[in-house]
């Protein structure tokens, strides 16, 4: 069975109500700041929340990929662009066990219990000593506070980002 990400609960910020809905994939804009870098939108709703459960799921990722495409009103994605998403997103999420709480930051997916992160990202290069959305359980407010705030982005952007 594949495994897929999972709406795991509201903590934090979520504008979703929707349960046991698959998260959509990344479509990271050029504005990380609105939220697109650093939460998981629902493939239902299309609305965001932060933390994403790993779980297995019945539907193939081919076809999860197709109805993302057709919900998002894609018209210019063929078939064999959908299979290299489906093989991409379970080479991203092998790494993940079973239950195991995740989330989206700048491209990637971690695992909220990580620490001494260091990579660069689609739009800016982070060194964190932890997630901001892990700080967040401890502190509400921070994660929208310091994540919204386009001073973190524009200081850390990559000088080559496509």
């Amino acid at each position: 069975m594949p495994k897929f990400l999972f709406k795991a609960n509201n903590d934090v910020l979520s504008h979703c109500s929707c349960e046991n809905e698959p998260g959509s994939s990344t479509h990271q804009l050029d504005c990380p700041w609105c939220g697109c870098g650093w939460l998981i939108s629902c493939s239902k709703c299309g609305k965001a929340f932060t933390f994403a459960v790993i779980a297995e799921t019945d539907t193939p990722l081919i076809e999860l990929g197709r109805r993302e495409v057709q919900k998002r009103g894609l018209t210019n994605v063929t078939e064999a662009e959908i299979e290299q998403w489906a093989e991409a997103m379970a080479e991203d999420l092998d790494r993940f066990e079973v239950g195991q709480i995740v989330v989206y930051f700048d491209g990637s997916y971690f695992p909220i219990e990580e620490k001494n992160i260091e990579f660069d990202g689609y739009f800016a290069s982070h060194k964190l000593d932890e997630l901001p959305h892990a700080r967040a359980l401890r502190e509400p407010e921070y994660l929208y506070a310091e994540m919204t705030k386009q001073s973190y982005w524009r200081e850390r952007e990559l000088p080559d980002r496509d």
